[in-house]
Parts: C-alpha cells; sequence; structure tokens
C-alpha cells in the first residue's frame, strides 16, 4: 500500500511505484512468493473508484482507493488472500528472505554511482560466488600492480551468470581505487546501451551536460574494435593498464584480424602485443559458452596459442584460469586452453574461484540455461525431465502471436520490461506480421527499444519490433516473446538449420554455419530474466517457405521438452 497524503490524483508514477514494488515482492521475496499481492495505491482526496479485483500471476490489478473507500479496499483484499491461504503474521513476513537481481543496466547504475558489487546483490549462494569471484579478481589485479608483472585472468560462466556484472564491478567501482580500467566489448548494441544508460542516469543525478556525462561512460565502457585500432598500430602504451574483454571467446583469428585491421594477428595476440607497452598490466577474460554467433571466433584455442607465441619470444604472461578454461568443456562450449593433454608453454595456475556456475539472470528459474542447452542438443527427453524439476515452465508455447503479446502485455507491470524476439535468419516471419529487426549498427534503434517506456512505440514493450541476437545479445529482458522461424526446424529427431536463398529455403550442410544458428537461438531463449512466450506460427499451405507440417512438427518437439501451452497454463492459471 502507497500512501499519497493530500493528493488529488491517482499519477502515473506513483502508479507505476506502488506496481513495481508489489512485483518486487512476488519475484524476490521468498514467502510472497506463495501469496495474493494486492498493490493498492491510496491518494487521500482522489476519486472514487470502482472496486474490481483481477490477478495474473499472483499480483493484482493496481486498486486505487481514497480516504472513504481504503478500509473496504483493505477488506475485499484481506477476503480475497483469505479464500486462497492460510494466514501470514508479520513476524514471518519480517524474517522471510528478500532477494532483489538487477538487470545489466540497473546494475551497471548503481555500481556507476558509487555502490559495489555486495550492495547490490541477492544475498543467496549464487551472488556469494559472485562475490568471491569479484574479490578473487580484485586480489588479482592489486598483486599484479604490487609485482609490476602482465597478467591474464579467464572468468568462466553460463550464459546469465553474471560475468558481465564482474566486468563492470571492475570496470565502473574498481577503477575509483586503482589504475585505469576499462571494459571492452565488441559488441556494439551492449557498449551504445550501457553508456546512454549510464550518460542519462548521471546528468540527472549531477547536473552535468549529458555529453561530458557520456564522453566518461565512454572512458569506461568502449568498444573492442574501436580500441584496438586506436592502439595496435601505434608504439604508445594505451592509459588503461586493466582491461576486461567481455565474451573473450567470441575472439577472432588473424583471417578476421587482416580484413578489419590490416594486421595479419589473431585478436588475442594484438591485445597482447598492445599490452605488452606497459610496465605492468591486467587483462581480465570473461568466457561463456555457446554464444558465438560470427565466421572467425575461434574460442580459447587462439589465446592458448597466443600466450605460447608470446612466451617463446621471451615475454612471458602469467595466467590464472578457471580449470574449465584450461582444459576446456561443455561449460566453455569446446576446447580451452590447451589441449587434453598438453602441457602449457606459458605460466598457468587454475583458479576454482574463477568459475560461476549458477545462472543469476533467470531468477525465477535456475534450471533454464541447462534447459535451453539439452533442447538446442537435441536432447528433448532429457529436456523434458529436467522441466519436471523446475519451479515453473521453461518457457510457454503459442501458435497465436495475439496470443503471446497478450501474455506479455499482461506481464510488463509494475516497470517490468517486456518484448519480441527473433533469429536474424528467420526472415520469413514478415508473413506472420513480424517486421525485420533493426540491424546491429542501427544503434539508436536499439537502444530506444531498451531505454524507453512501453508507451513509446520504438520500445521494446510496445511490442512492435523484435530484436535478433546480434542486438540483444549481453542484454536482457523480464519476460520475452521468441518467435520462432523457419531457420531451425525439428526434422528426423534432431534439428534442421536452413538459410533463405530466394525463393526457397536451403539446408545448411556447414557444420560451423550450423552451430552460429544454434548459438543464435542459444542467445534469443537465455535473455528472459522472468519468463519466456515461444510462438511458433501456423504456416500456410499454399507458402512452400511456411510450410504448416514442419512448423507443427517443431511445435510439438518444444512442447515435448517441457514448454506448456498457454492456452492451457491460462486455463488453469490466470498467471
Amino acid at each position: 500500500m502507497e500512501l499519497k497524503v493530500g493528493a488529488t490524483r491517482y499519477e502515473s508514477g506513483d502508479r507505476q511505484q506502488t506496481e513495481g514494488y508489489a512485483h518486487a515482492l512476488r519475484d524476490f521475496h521468498e514467502v510472497s512468493q506463495s501469496r495474493l499481492i494486492v498493490p493498492i495505491l491510496c491518494a487521500e482526496k482522489g476519486p472514487r473508484r470502482a472496486l474490481h479485483l483481477k490477478v495474473t500471476g499472483q499480483v493484482a490489478d493496481l486498486v486505487e482507493a481514497n480516504e472513504t473507500t481504503l478500509a473496504g479496499t483493505l477488506t475485499a483484499a484481506a477476503n480475497a488472500s483469505g479464500q486462497l491461504q492460510d494466514p501470514l503474521d508479520w513476524q514471518e513476513f519480517e524474517a522471510s528472505s528478500y532477494r532483489p537481481t538487477p538487470t545489466i543496466i540497473e546494475a551497471a547504475r548503481d555500481l556507476y554511482a558509487g555502490h559495489r558489487i555486495a550492495d547490490i546483490g541477492r544475498g543467496d549462494a549464487a551472488d556469494e560466488a559472485l562475490q568471491r569471484t569479484a574479490a578473487a579478481l580484485r586480489e588479482a589485479v592489486e598483486r599484479a600492480e604490487q609485482r609490476r608483472e602482465k597478467l591474464v585472468c579467464f572468468v568462466t560462466g553460463a550464459p546469465g551468470a553474471g560475468k558481465t556484472l564482474l566486468g563492470l564491478d571492475l570496470a565502473l567501482a574498481h577503477r575509483r581505487d586503482t589504475a585505469p580500467t576499462a571494459l571492452l566489448s565488441g559488441n556494439r548494441p551492449l557498449v551504445h546501451v550501457l553508456t546512454e544508460a549510464l550518460a542519462t542516469d548521471t546528468a540527472k543525478r549531477t547536473q552535468i551536460p549529458k555529453e561530458k556525462a557520456k564522453q566518461q561512460a565512454e572512458a569506461a565502457i568502449q568498444n573492442l574494435l574501436g580500441y584496438l585500432r586506436e592502439h595496435a598500430g601505434g608504439a604508445q602504451p594505451p592509459p588503461e593498464h586493466v582491461i576486461i574483454f567481455d565474451e573473450a571467446q567470441r575472439a577472432w583469428n588473424a583471417e578476421v584480424g587482416l580484413k578489419l585491421l590490416k594486421r595479419q594477428q589473431s585478436e588475442p595476440l594484438q591485445f597482447l602485443s598492445v599490452l605488452d607497452r606497459l610496465d605492468w598490466a591486467c587483462l581480465v577474460c570473461l568466457v561463456g559458452p555457446g554464444q558465438e554467433i560470427n565466421r572467425g571466433e575461434e574460442g580459447l584455442t587462439l589465446w592458448g596459442e597466443a600466450l605460447s607465441q608470446v612466451a617463446a619470444d621471451g615475454r612471458p604472461w602469467r595466467v590464472l584460469a578457471a580449470p574449465q578454461a584450461a582444459r576446456g568443456g561443455p561449460d566453455v562450449s569446446g576446447a580451452g586452453l590447451l589441449e587434453t593433454h598438453q602441457e602449457a608453454t606459458f605460466p598457468l595456475e587454475e583458479e576454482p574461484r574463477f568459475h560461476l556456475g549458477n545462472s543469476i539472470r533467470a531468477f525465477r528459474n535456475e534450471f533454464h540455461g541447462k534447459w535451453v542447452s539439452l533442447l538446442l542438443n537435441g536432447q528433448v527427453d532429457e529436456a523434458r525431465q529436467l522441466s519436471r524439476e523446475m519451479k515453473a515452465p521453461p518457457a510457454y508455447l503459442t501458435r497465436d502471436l495475439l496470443e503471446a503479446k497478450a501474455w506479455l502485455r499482461q506481464h510488463r507491470r509494475g516497470g517490468r520490461s517486456a518484448g519480441l524476439l527473433t533469429s536474424s535468419g528467420a526472415i520469413r516471419l514478415v508473413a506472420d506480421g513480424i517486421p525485420p529487426a533493426p540491424r546491429s549498427n542501427e544503434l539508436s534503434a536499439i537502444g530506444h527499444w531498451f531505454l524507453q517506456p512501453f508507451t513509446d512505440f520504438r520500445s521494446a514493450g510496445a511490442l512492435e519490433t523484435p530484436l535478433s541476437e546480434f542486438g540483444c545479445q549481453g542484454l536482457e529482458v523480464d519476460y520475452a516473446g521468441i518467435c520462432w522461424g523457419g531457420d531451425l526446424l525439428w526434422h528426423e529427431e534432431k534439428w534442421l538449420v536452413r538459410k533463405m536463398q530466394s525463393p526457397h529455403w536451403r539446408k545448411v550442410k556447414d557444420e560451423e554455419a550450423q552451430r552460429f544458428r544454434l548459438n543464435s537461438y542459444r542467445v534469443l531463449l537465455t535473455r528472459a530474466r522472468a519468463g519466456t512466450v515461444i510462438y511458433v506460427p501456423r504456416g500456410d499451405v499454399d507458402d512452400p517457405t511456411r510450410i504448416p507440417k514442419e512448423l507443427d512438427t517443431t511445435a510439438h518437439a518444444l512442447e515435448h521438452a517441457g514448454c506448456q501451452p498457454l492456452e492451457s497454463a491460462r486455463s488453469s492459471n490466470p498467471g
């Protein structure tokens, strides 16, 4: 209940504030997660409103009350709750744990404003592991500075485990305490969205011009290719002694290096060469599985080769690496720094604290990342078994786009974000009323999609424009509507990857291209923090690019893997 003493109107900001409190209780307060929550906004002198209690996902729609109707509103809420569950005393409510999980944008704002990673965490096991890793990284940086040595740290973790949050902690909070530090990402949309959000927030808090605030933010979070273009060809040392390389497993090979920078060196080798000009340096590589979506991205093997080469040249770097990074495996989707039986030719020490095993993004479904991996590996039976252990379905499934949008609208209350996502290869979705996604270089469009309220037609919440894997990678929404395309179909008990060669689909035979397409769907399926609905079109018998039987088979496979039909979910539970 939010009381506005003397208020004569129900302001939109007050409505959103009250709804936000209610949804935060539902999402992050343990005992509240099994309760009916009724948000009440009381404007003391406001107009009388009719009382209707409509519940979606355990949270009622906002109820507006004034000084004369508040008592009746509380009674109605209590009666509705009493019919559903046993009474709850205030001591139990007060003692229950509250574990908020900020979005990456919210976390970046808090860290930039002066908070530490411990101040914005959840207080559970996943958060404790994140703090341990953050402390281990700070220790490593401080030791490198004290010893004046060159150090590379490899931190591994599942999608949504908090790797980028660790990088932001070093880049935004740690940089105030020690040497200049920057987070580098080859993901231009991620860099744009974060710097835009930081600049806007800083300008509001400090009253400095936004352009100046943006220059400061861009010094802390930089485009990776721009950094190399500025420093790779020169002889001067860069200003930053500590560099965080986000998604380091996506580093490109020498062929791409020649194309982009006219230097036939891999990206790891170019970075080591640039940082070698400093008297000491620490390079932190954040490594995740299954996120490679472009040709030339060759994973940790390139880093091992680069480290071996500089060691052979008499310039060895000391390496601290999670065990998963050293030898590879499912946590890094392939080979590590070393071959299985290979001995390191550079100083290598394994650091178990550098691995994050728990996802904090999908805060309402901790097994979600594993379920996605099983699904895309074609292990639908195993995915189904895992789904039965989940507190909620891994995703809902519908064949009706309007139904998917209605579900997303229901869940964008309380300031929660919702948006449509689609594969860049799903170009025939235009026939189902889904426009093409902005390209990855259309940064303004992507920034508006993430940062504007749903009342702005350019925003995610307006549900008019989807984002592809290239626009949303590294970022997130609370609720995602994934529009499944004809580029990935279930066929003969496995995934069939296709590419449009107008006017027909063609089967993709190249194994690397197949992996990229599966990884594109991995990115899409791991973007939601609270819930996902998957829309599979019905197709058209008169359109050979949208054959209904192919799409039906795919929908059946997703349902078999544990996705719950949206229609049955609505009939049994309003949320």
